[in-house]
């Protein structure tokens, strides 16, 4: 019993620990949007992948998104664009792999660099001023897989990211769980994110996600970056 009561009395201790409070709001200079995949297999109604999340884009995803980078442009939030792309004979890849993610693509020969289906979706594509980084395509699942991303990141710094894009359950969790990995401080972007498989995605964006990031709607995560209230006093 006196075994017992001590570790219930370390439990409780333990619970009661005090943390640092979360940041309520983000310095835009040290943030970065990554909009992951907005490309035509995905964005295009004749896209081959584009049935998938036809219910999400058809909800208003892509124009909602559209705003969130208009207004983080203003605020100063580094927009960063992170595609996939392949060579046309996929020799970059290893088909023998058993995992499904690269082989899928091989068979449907998507994603080759430079051509249409490998587009990005022309409504975010930076204007004249605008200053977004346009990230050579990728090859693996996460944004920041051999792409430089995080080094670039770093010498940016940048502490905060916030992911958008296709999809939740796969290449916006691999860069969510790499960026938490790589200490930074990770927002997932809800409205500006489509589900490949349903229920899954959205059973991950409440409950698993919150293991690696905070959980936004777009409004949420503008209201972190802009200016204080008392500033515009």
């Amino acid at each position: 019993m006196t075994l017992l009561m001590t570790l219930l009395g370390v439990a409780t201790e333990a619970r009661a620990q005090s943390l640092t409070p979360l940041e309520t709001h983000l310095k835009p200079g040290e943030t970065a949007i990554i909009l992951v995949d907005f490309q035509y297999p995905f964005t295009n109604p004749a896209g081959d992948s584009y049935a998938v999340v036809k219910k999400d884009i058809q909800g208003g995803m892509l124009d909602r998104t559209v705003a969130l980078v208009k207004r983080a442009r203003e605020l100063g939030v580094w927009v960063v664009h992170v595609t996939e792309g392949y060579t046309k004979d996929y020799r970059e890849l290893d088909p023998t792999n058993p995992g499904g993610f690269h082989r899928f693509g091989i068979q449907a020969q998507g994603f080759k660099t430079g051509t249409p289906k490998a587009a990005e979706y022309p409504p975010l594509a930076p204007g004249p001023n605008d200053k977004d980084l346009i990230m050579a395509p990728r090859i693996q699942s996460s944004a920041f897989g051999g792409t430089g991303l995080n080094e670039i990141l770093r010498s940016r710094g940048i502490k905060n990211i916030a992911v958008a894009g296709f999809t939740v359950d796969v290449c916006d969790y691999a860069t969510v769980t790499a960026g938490y990995d790589l200490g930074y401080h990770v927002y997932a972007l809800k409205e500006s994110m489509a589900a490949y498989t349903q229920p899954l995605s959205g059973m991950m964006l409440n409950s698993v996600y919150t293991l690696w990031s905070k959980v936004l709607s777009n409004d949420d995560f503008i209201v972190m970056v802009s200016p204080p209230k008392s500033a515009n006093r």
